[in-house]
């Protein structure tokens, strides 16, 4: 499969005036990228699908805000930036019996900016591995397993490595409990994992963007 993509400048990149920070540019041209991909699919049973794909793409003419000369202080936007990445997507699907089905995927990217580092702050690596169970009539076991890892932080950027993270979601169902409602019981971050996303450099919020801890709800649903 090949493509080509574009997204317009935003109206405040174009016409900001009065921002003291952030100033727009109306010449600015839309940011491109064009993609490469080649897909795999694979059924060796009628239970059991596995899929691969295979990825290349280039973007150009991204729209940065970039410092004015000296002695000004502000920012304007400017299409300066550029960026090539590769990787893959794997995934699974498995029927292991007529009451427990196995899902999982695994994607790893290596892209890098117009400087020749990795680009910032996003995973080079993700694993998500999900299982359902229907133990008894009406009743289901849900498991969700979600691993983040090979984060970087941005050139210039001293702050110690993002933190690698694994995130567990449980959750129990039973349907029609009565006609047409359905009730679960859902746990998030079952195991409390400590889960930051990254703040932008240079780190004035110092120890990134803290994530929800554990969380417990029910849930009701109705159908008619």
């Amino acid at each position: 499969l090949y493509g080509r993509a574009f997204r317009a400048p935003a109206f405040a990149e174009l016409y900001n005036i009065n921002n003291p920070v952030a100033l727009g540019n109306p010449d600015l041209k839309p940011e491109i990228i064009d993609t490469l991909e080649l897909a795999f699919d694979y059924r060796p049973a009628d239970s059991l699908r596995m899929a691969l794909n295979l990825f290349k793409y280039e973007m150009k003419d991204i729209i940065r805000f970039a410092p004015d000369p000296a002695p000004a202080t502000s920012k304007t936007a400017r299409n300066q930036g550029m960026q090539d990445g590769h990787g893959l997507e794997w995934e699974m699907r498995w029927n292991v019996t007529r009451s427990v089905d196995i899902k999982a995927n695994y994607a790893w990217q290596d892209s890098i900016d117009e400087t020749g580092e990795h680009v910032a702050n996003a995973p080079r690596q993700q694993l998500y591995a999900q299982a359902d169970w229907r133990f008894l009539a009406h009743w289901n076991v849900n498991a969700q397993v979600n691993r983040v890892m090979d984060r970087v932080r941005a050139a210039g950027d001293s702050r110690p490595a993002i933190a690698d993270y694994t995130v567990v979601n449980l959750a129990l169902r039973r349907k029609d409990v009565m006609d047409g409602f359905d009730i679960g019981l859902i746990v998030h971050n079952a195991l409390d994992a400590d889960v930051r996303e990254p703040s932008p450099a240079p780190g004035y919020i110092r120890n990134d963007l803290p994530m929800p801890g554990r969380s417990a709800y029910v849930e009701l649903r109705y159908a008619m």
